[in-house]
């Protein structure tokens, strides 16, 4: 009787960490049927149509959960949250998996991982304990550590925040983050390839831009939005990628301001989503980040380029020394942006950061599938 493992991929953010467990599993010495959820905005043109980039093996069973994500505000959140939930459970019941894997902190990964525990799924949780006080990621990630059964989060900081939480010593291991292994593993695009792929022309000065909605009044997120492209657009000889924000309340009204202030400037591209590969293949060409991803705080730091982290949003999580922390202030942002220039401190990625998945998958395979072990 095949063990059943069911993994949920919500975002283009997620993905990448994903796909290595689920090759980690194939590749496994016990055998097991391998299920994927695809869910959240995934499957919408409107945030880059990102399940173009999901090519999988044919044994993995693919079920795709989606529901409308134009999010206007917090109401349509809360609604959008019921229909995942009723989607998940009709889904997981009809996969009925031995154990779930979650990950992070959006609200359609709560939906999942509270529709699992009330089927009595036994539930893994990769990256919690984290903190982002700017943003409501941060009552979804300690609900979804509250749910789930064994933990790995990236660093001791973390580990900590999650026995604080409450949750047993004994089922919380940091194995490391799961980002220096999928750097470790990426084929890189070269400069070429990026140029062709995404039609980019590369200036003399680049700088990626992801800004995503604050936990603040729309109005004050269109502000913040309009205040960093105005100071974006004073630089010379400067070429400004930006990528879309996700599906939370209010990215849709800056999706269309950011394509309406950039219609007639031509040193600003907007591309909705690079993929995995892509994103990561820009980091090595570019010559600094603006925004408030956690990935200007997760991945960036890896790439020997600076980051500034804008706002609240990121609040609260280990920051590298290469991170600039910014106010909404446009005299701040513009002095902060004349440091965006290569230097070179990557951080080194080990032998050790290559086995992550290995080790997370081994301690999920001692994981007792039988016991439904109530919290």
């Amino acid at each position: 009787n095949m063990k059943k493992i069911c993994f949920i991929t919500t975002t283009r953010a997620d993905y990448g960490m994903v796909e290595i467990m689920i090759n980690e599993a194939q590749n496994y010495k016990k055998k097991y049927q391998i299920f994927l959820i695809i869910s959240g905005n995934h499957n919408d043109n409107f945030f880059g149509k990102s399940i173009n980039e999901i090519k999988l093996k044919k044994k993995i069973k693919i079920y795709r959960v989606f529901s409308n994500q134009r999010n206007k505000n917090l109401s349509s959140v809360a609604l959008s949250f019921s229909k995942f939930f009723k989607k998940f459970s009709h889904c997981l019941k009809k996969i009925n998996p031995d154990v779930f894997i979650v990950f992070g902190d959006r609200y359609e990964m709560l939906s999942a991982t509270l529709s699992a525990f009330i089927l009595g799924v036994p539930i893994v949780h990769l990256a919690g304990g984290e903190k982002t006080s700017g943003s409501l990621d941060d009552g979804f990630r300690h609900s979804i550590t509250k749910l789930s059964n064994l933990h790995f989060p990236t660093s001791n900081i973390y580990k900590k925040r999650i026995i604080q939480l409450g949750e047993h010593p004994k089922t919380v291991f940091n194995f490391g983050s799961l980002n220096k292994q999928k750097i470790a593993n990426t084929n890189f695009f070269s400069k070429t390839k990026l140029e062709k792929k995404f039609k980019i022309k590369f200036l003399k000065k680049n700088i990626l831009m992801t800004l995503h909605p604050e936990n603040v009044p729309i109005k004050k997120n269109l502000e913040n939005l309009k205040m960093l492209l105005e100071c974006l657009d004073i630089l010379k000889n400067t070429r400004i990628i930006i990528t879309s924000p996700n599906a939370d309340a209010g990215g849709v009204e800056m999706i269309n301001l950011i394509k309406n202030f950039i219609r007639k400037k031509n040193k600003f591209q907007f591309i909705k989503s690079f993929g995995s590969v892509g994103y990561l293949s820009m980091l090595r060409h570019i010559d600094g980040v603006i925004g408030n991803s956690s990935s200007g705080i997760s991945e960036v730091p890896l790439f020997s380029i600076k980051s500034i982290n804008l706002g609240n949003r990121q609040k609260g999580r280990e920051i590298n020394k290469s991170v600039i922390s910014c106010k909404f202030n446009k005299k701040i942002i513009l002095k902060s942006l004349k440091k965006l220039k290569k230097n070179n401190t990557s951080i080194k990625i080990t032998k050790r950061d290559k086995l992550v998945a290995k080790k997370i998958l081994k301690k999920i395979t001692k994981l007792n599938f039988k016991k439904k072990s109530y919290k």
